[in-house]
Parts: C-alpha cells; structure tokens; sequence
C-alpha cells in the first residue's frame, strides 16, 4: 500500500521518495482525482517546490529533496485536489512566451488568446507610434505582450477592478513597458478620451446558463465579471461594439476574442455599427475564437 505523502519521513532516503518518484507519487494523485493534466500539473509544482528547470529536474531526478520540499509539495498537492488552478498555486501563467502574474482577481490568460496578439503584431506591421486601446485587460497579458514586441508602440489598459489594475501594473513593471502602458479604472470606455489605431478585448462571454454548468476550478477561482457575459453572453459586445468607432483612428481596427459559437452574433453586430472587412478565425481545435473589422469612417 502507497504511504500518503504527509505520513512520509521528511528526511532524504527514509522517505523512499526521490525527485522523480515525488513526481510520479504526484501525477498518481491527480489521475485518481481526476486531473485534466495530471503529468504537467505534477511536473510543475515539483519544479516549483525544489527551484529546479525542466532541465535540472531531469538531471537531478535521482536526488533526495530536502525536508523543506515535502511541506511545500503536500500544501501544493492539497491545494490541486481541492480544484485549485495550477496557475493561482504558482501565481504565474506562462503567456505568449512571457511570464505574468496572476491572482484571484484577474482571469488566467489562455493559449487562445493569443490570436489576438498575432492579429494586432501583423496590423502594426511598419507602423510608427501606433496606439492601442486593451478593454477589460485584467492581468494586462493582452496589451503588455503587444507593447514588448512593437517598441514605439503606447498602450492604454481599462478595467474595472482596482485589484487588477494594480496586477497588470505589476506585470508592466515586469515587462519593462510601464512607461508605454497607462492604466486607467472604469467600464469599457468612460474614461477613454483618446483615439487608436486598434481595440481589443477579450470581454466576459459566457451566458448566464452556461455559467451554471462551469466547472468549480472555474467558478471557485476566476473573477466572476470577468466571465459572465448576460443572458446571451453578449452584453460587453453590445457595449464596446457600439461604442467604438468614436474611439478608432481612421481605418482603425477592432479585435475581439469571442465564443465558439458567437461568431455570427458578433458579426450582425459589427455590421450593424457600419464595420466592414470582417473576418473570424478559429483556435487550435478548429472553434471561432476571434472576430476581426475595420472601421472606415
């Protein structure tokens, strides 16, 4: 019979347990409790109790860690099969090749998202100055990754949440953009007085029923507004799709991150409002993800 872990001694070989068979102990764990992704989610927290790279973990696989490490792993292990995400326990999630800081008051941003970024980098393509307006922006993955990439570029980063704000000034500082990113508190654009070349948001979009069905590691640890997106899930579309052409430069563009299913919805929208050029593109697992228009005025 398996010795839970918090029954182990905490003393090198007595606990029979070296690096690798801690991971392997861990990524037992999770598929009993049945994980999304057992092996990556062990993998990391053993990287995170011990301070070693993927690389140094395979290296020092055969090492005995110290005491210290098995209080940290338990408390990881424990806090994971509670339903905690992987990203609020390590207080980070990697993003478009940079690391931000996340927390419970911001939304972990998702390998999806990242069309957004490539969208905006290929529209900014031999621009100069350009100005970028991040809706909703939470952690600031969205504008901070945009700024990194496009030097002379200036951002302008809106959220509601004063807890998130002071995130994404963080993860600014982090990145080395806090002098291009200014950061703002307000719904959508109240407290926009500016003009830019493009918008974009990832906005709440879930229905109110569908919300009723997320799982817990959802519901119990991301910003419920950063989510729920009204009884059809369109409430933020309505509200910054109506509202931005008043803030686009000429030929301005606007990109949004949206529902599998709400592309057409997003699309009667925009043409609505007299945006033209319309075009969706789909994520990894062939889903509409993102909306793209322009706005000739």
């Amino acid at each position: 019979m398996t010795v839970p872990l918090d029954q182990r001694p905490h003393s090198g070989p007595y606990s029979g347990l070296t690096v690798n068979s801690l991971k392997r102990f861990l990524t037992t764990q999770f598929q009993e409790a049945g994980v999304e992704t057992p092996d990556l989610d062990a993998r990391l927290l053993v990287m995170a109790a011990t301070g070693l790279t993927h690389t140094e973990l395979i290296i020092s696989g055969r090492d005995f860690p110290p005491a210290a490490t098995f209080d940290i792993i338990a408390d990881y292990a424990n806090r994971r099969l509670a339903g905690e995400p992987i990203d609020h326990i390590l207080g980070y999630r990697e993003f478009y090749g940079r690391r931000f800081k996340v927390t419970k008051d911001v939304l972990s941003p998702r390998p999806e998202t990242e069309l957004l970024i490539e969208a905006a980098l290929e529209n900014l393509r031999g621009k100069t100055g350009a100005k970028i307006l991040d809706l909703g922006t939470g952690s600031g993955a969205i504008a901070i990754s945009i700024l990194t990439e496009e030097n002379d570029a200036q951002g302008l980063a809106i959220d509601m949440s004063g807890a998130a704000l002071d995130i994404a000034k963080e993860n600014a500082a982090q990145h080395n953009v806090a002098d291009r990113l200014k950061v703002l508190q307000g719904s959508w654009f109240e407290a926009v007085t500016e003009h830019f070349d493009i918008i974009l948001s990832n906005p709440p979009y879930i229905t109110d029923a569908a919300m009723k069905h997320l799982a817990p590691e959802v519901t119990g640890f991301d910003p419920d507004i950063a989510l729920r997106g009204g009884a059809d899930g369109l409430a933020a579309y309505k509200e910054i799709i109506s509202n931005a052409p008043q803030y686009l430069k000429p030929n301005g563009i606007i990109l949004l991150e949206i529902g599998y299913d709400q592309g057409p919805s997003v699309t009667d929208l925009l043409e609505r409002r007299n945006f033209s050029d319309i075009t969706t593109s789909q994520d990894l697992s062939g889903h509409d993800r993102m909306i793209k228009a322009a706005y000739k005025a």
